[in-house]
C-alpha cells in the first residue's frame, strides 16, 4: 500500500516536471531566439544604413524585457492548476453561510445573558455531524449541571465527549432535543453576548503571532494593563511580564507555557461558564500539576465542564458522567462511581496504567 502511494505521488511529480519543464525551456527559447533575431537584422539594417547603434540598443532593451516577462509567464502556466483548485477551496469556504451567525447585527433583538447563572442542561439531545449524517454521535442524552457545580465528560474516544463541549458553545446545532442555559433553549440567547460569558480552554490552544500581552487581551479586548498582568499572575505566566516591557516575547512558548496563555485569557474574560476541553492531556506530568492548579482557581465560583483524559484531574468534581457510544451509563461523583465497580471503574485503571 505504501509502494503505491509513492508511485501514484512519483507520477505526478514526474508530470509536473515534465510541463515545468516544457514551459521553461519554451520561456528560455524565446528569449534567445528573439535576441538572435534581433541581432541579425540590426546587422542587415545597419548595412543598408537604416538603423544606427543607439537604436538598435533601444531595440534590444524592448525585446528583452517582453521576453523575459514571457519566459516568467509561461514558467508559471504548469502550476495553473493547482492554482485554480485553491482558489476553489479558499472561495468555496468565503461563500460558505454559517447556519448559526454570531454576529451581534444578526443576534439584535434576542436575549441578553448579562444575568446569566450558569445552569446547563442537554435535554434528549441526539446529534451527528452535518458532514456524516449517518453516524450519531449523540443519541438521547441527558445531562443537568447545576449553577456553580464542576463537572466532568469521560469516556473512551469517539464517546462524543467534545461533540457535548461544542454544543454548549453553539458551534453547532442539535438534531433532536434541546440545549438549556438557565432553562433557556440555547437558541434563543443572542450568540454574540452569550460567547462572552462562556470560556474555553482547549487541548491545543490557538495562539496568534503577536506579543504574549496581545494574545492575552483577547479574552477581554477592554481590560486594562493591570488586568492583563493580573490575569497572567493567577496563571502563574506573569514571567514575561516585567517594569520595562509588557509581555513584548512572540517567540514560540512551551506546551505548558502554552496552556497558561489560554488559562490567563479565561481569567481575563471572567466567564460565568467555563469549558476545559482535555486541557492538559497535551502535557508532561510536572507541567500538568502546575497547570492545574492554575485551572483549580479558575474554576472557583463559578459553573465549568471538563472533558479529561486523566481521570486523576477530575476526582475533585462535583458530578461526573460517563458516556459511552453516545450515552450517558453512569453518573454521580468520583466515589460513588468507584463503588459501583462499573466503567468509571474500569476508565480510572486505565487511566492510572497510562
Amino acid at each position: 500500500m505504501y509502494m503505491d502511494i509513492l508511485e501514484e505521488s512519483r507520477k505526478s511529480y514526474f508530470c509536473d516536471s515534465f510541463w515545468r519543464g516544457i514551459f521553461l525551456g519554451l520561456g528560455i527559447f524565446a528569449m534567445y531566439a528573439s535576441n538572435a533575431c534581433v541581432y541579425h537584422y540590426s546587422a542587415v539594417f545597419i548595412r543598408k544604413g537604416k538603423l544606427d547603434y543607439n537604436e538598435m540598443n533601444e531595440t534590444m532593451n524592448v525585446v528583452t524585457m517582453m521576453t523575459q516577462g514571457i519566459a516568467q509567464g509561461l514558467s508559471g502556466v504548469s502550476e495553473y492548476s493547482k492554482a485554480k483548485i485553491s482558489f476553489s477551496s479558499i472561495y468555496k469556504i468565503l461563500y460558505t453561510e454559517s447556519l448559526i451567525d454570531p454576529t451581534e447585527e444578526e443576534n439584535d433583538g434576542k436575549i441578553t445573558a448579562d444575568s446569566l447563572k450558569g445552569k446547563i442542561e442537554l435535554k434528549n439531545v441526539s446529534f451527528a455531524y452535518p458532514t456524516r449524517p449517518e453516524q450519531k454521535i449523540l443519541k438521547d442524552i441527558n445531562i443537568i449541571i447545576e449553577q456553580g457545580q464542576s463537572a466532568a465528560l469521560v469516556g473512551f474516544s469517539g464517546c462524543g465527549k467534545s461533540t457535548i463541549i461544542q454544543l454548549i458553545e453553539r458551534y453547532y446545532d442539535c438534531d433532536n432535543g434541546e440545549v438549556l442555559i438557565d432553562d433557556i433553549n440555547i437558541k434563543d440567547y443572542n450568540l454574540y453576548e452569550l460567547r462572552k460569558k462562556i470560556g474555553l480552554v482547549q487541548q491545543e490552544p490557538i495562539l496568534f503571532k503577536r506579543s504574549v500581552y496581545s494574545n492575552i487581551l483577547y479574552g477581554n479586548l477592554n481590560a486594562t494593563k493591570e488586568e492583563v498582568y493580573n490575569a497572567a499572575k493567577e496563571a502563574v505566566i506573569e514571567k514575561f511580564f516585567n517594569k520595562k516591557e509588557m509581555g513584548t516575547k512572540e517567540d514560540p512558548v512551551s506546551g505548558g507555557e502554552k496552556q497558561r496563555l489560554c488559562i490567563a485569557r479565561a481569567f481575563l474574560k471572567n466567564p460565568v461558564i467555563l469549558l476545559l476541553d482535555e486541557a492538559t492531556s497535551a502535557l508532561d506530568k510536572e507541567s500538568e500539576i502546575e497547570v492545574q492548579k492554575s485551572i483549580d482557581k479558575l474554576t472557583k465560583g463559578r459553573t465549568s465542564v471538563a472533558v479529561a483524559h486523566r481521570l486523576s484531574t477530575i476526582e475533585n468534581c462535583d458530578v461526573i458522567f460517563v458516556l459511552e457510544n453516545g450515552r450517558v451509563v453512569e453518573q454521580g461523583n468520583h466515589k460513588e462511581l468507584m463503588a459501583l465497580n462499573g466503567k468509571y471503574s474500569m476508565l480510572h485503571k486505565f487511566s492510572n496504567m497510562s
